[in-house]
């Protein structure tokens, strides 16, 4: 039941990306072009037509919110990543990137000066923040998390591992969400992103190796 709370939320967003997408066709010029694509830096350096550009997000966001919904099912504790209420707080966070990616290209096609990547890594700092703090709820499972022979041999290695990366992931998300609201410029924010995800990640790793060895010797 949880997680169809959080599939409709999630839908219900889509729906709001979709409706973002109409808006902004209806605001275009006939025959107009919008940027759909950016380079490291920023700059836009791939077009696509209005309706198209504009259906991308929408649809993609769709497909992949059912993806997410059936993941579970294919994998080993699934249903427990399911229960967790994590796995919704995830599938939400994900639809809700997709409404921001929308709004930003239409943004950027209505008035040229909008910096989308900015916003978008804006967006991306606030989702890790939320994973982050939800994270060390995650139950052990086949699909997501910081799986090594470690966590996913000892349950107590798990829950320790993984809150210690929610709080590094947490750390993270609010630094790159500050580095782009204060005006880095673009490789920065590229930069900045790799290291708050992999930095949480390698840490997490590293740290299940380092409390897995007590157990071991024990």
């Amino acid at each position: 039941m949880r997680l169809q709370r959080s599939l409709l939320l999630a839908l219900v967003l889509i729906a709001v990306c979709a409706a973002v997408g109409g808006w902004a066709w209806r605001m275009l010029p006939a025959g107009a072009e919008i940027a759909t694509h950016f380079s490291i830096g920023g700059e836009p350096n791939g077009f696509m037509s209005k309706g198209p550009g504009l259906a991308v997000a929408p649809i993609a966001g769709f497909f992949v919110v059912l993806l997410l919904v059936v993941a579970p099912r294919w994998t080993r504790g699934g249903e427990a990543l399911v229960r967790s209420g994590v796995y919704g707080i995830l599938l939400i966070g994900v639809a809700a990137m997709f409404l921001v990616a929308e709004a930003a290209l239409a943004m950027r096609a209505l008035a040229p000066s909008f910096d989308v990547m900015r916003w978008i890594f804006v967006a991306l700092g606030i989702l890790f923040v939320l994973v982050g703090a939800v994270l060390g709820r995650i139950p052990p499972n086949g699909l997501a998390g910081v799986r090594t022979p470690w966590t996913l041999a000892d349950a107590d290695v798990w829950a320790r591992t993984h809150r210690f990366t929610g709080r590094l992931l947490t750390l993270g998300g609010v630094a790159l969400a500050a580095v782009a609201t204060l005006g880095a410029d673009h490789v920065d924010l590229v930069v900045a992103l790799v290291v708050c995800i992999l930095g949480p990640g390698l840490a997490g790793v590293i740290y299940s190796r380092a409390i897995a060895k007590p157990a071991a010797a024990s």
